[in-house]
């Protein structure tokens, strides 16, 4: 790339020599206005070329991605305030029901499971939080010395998800590539990229009212509509609840 810039301004620079030593007095009443169109041009080409410079290695690309993903991160959190006033009512409910819910520290993770230490009076199934109260997944095994969570990482968990109000949205199905499916959502639900998706409950896999994630696509169909879900929970935290 900097070989092609110095051969630029090469070629530009022999042409203005061409252009100067073939110059007659035809075209002498327009040289003023060449002369202008000339700069104009050069200054078009800078910033082309200060452009071309900006994208060479050595620039300044990982700033701008910072700043970009930040910008993401700040619209993500923007569209998820339109909901949180109604979410934190409902998180208040949750956390008066379950006040002896447990704490667990995680020890490693890989493939959509969890493994945390060892708590005495954790049950297989419980529901599992993070932080947030956001649903992370549930206890698969307890064993002598971990805790095993499958997570919604994991895939073919089935569940049913509710919008907001409780409406049933349908049965959810984890994939294991990081999104969640609802294939076979009724037509005549509204429902809308954006929209958060709780626990739905009557599964005997988790409990209702627990935020799940957001719907980020929809796919209208003849007779249904399917819906993918990105998870909001913080799977990489050190620390999770354990609903009890």
């Amino acid at each position: 790339m900097k070989q092609f810039i110095k051969n630029f301004w090469v070629i530009y620079i022999i042409v203005t020599i061409i252009f100067f030593f073939n110059f007659n007095p035809v075209f002498a009443k327009q040289y003023e206005k060449i002369y202008l169109l000339s700069l104009s041009f050069q200054s078009i080409i800078n910033s082309i070329l200060e452009n071309i410079k900006s994208i060479l290695p050595g620039a300044k690309q990982d700033e701008y991605k910072e700043k970009y993903f930040n910008l993401l991160k700040e619209l993500a959190q923007i569209k998820i305030a339109e909901q949180e006033k109604i979410f934190l009512e409902s998180l208040k409910l949750i956390k008066s029901k379950y006040p002896n819910s447990t704490e667990i520290k995680k020890i490693s993770s890989g493939l959509g499971i969890i493994y945390a230490e060892f708590q005495k009076g954790i049950k297989e199934d419980s529901l599992v939080v993070d932080e947030n109260w956001i649903l992370i997944g549930k206890v698969r095994k307890v064993l002598n010395n971990y805790i095993e969570i499958v997570t919604l990482n994991y895939p073919g968990l089935q569940f049913n998800v509710a919008n907001l109000d409780g409406k049933l949205i349908g049965l959810a199905k984890t994939t294991g590539v990081g999104y969640i499916e609802v294939n076979f959502t009724e037509p005549d639900i509204k429902i809308k990229t954006g929209d958060l998706l709780i626990t739905g409950g009557n599964d005997e896999v988790f409990l209702k009212g627990f935020l799940v994630g957001e719907v980020v696509k929809i796919d209208q169909k003849p007779n249904f509509q399917k819906l993918i879900i990105s998870p909001l929970g913080n799977f990489d935290s050190n620390k999770f609840i354990v609903i009890q």
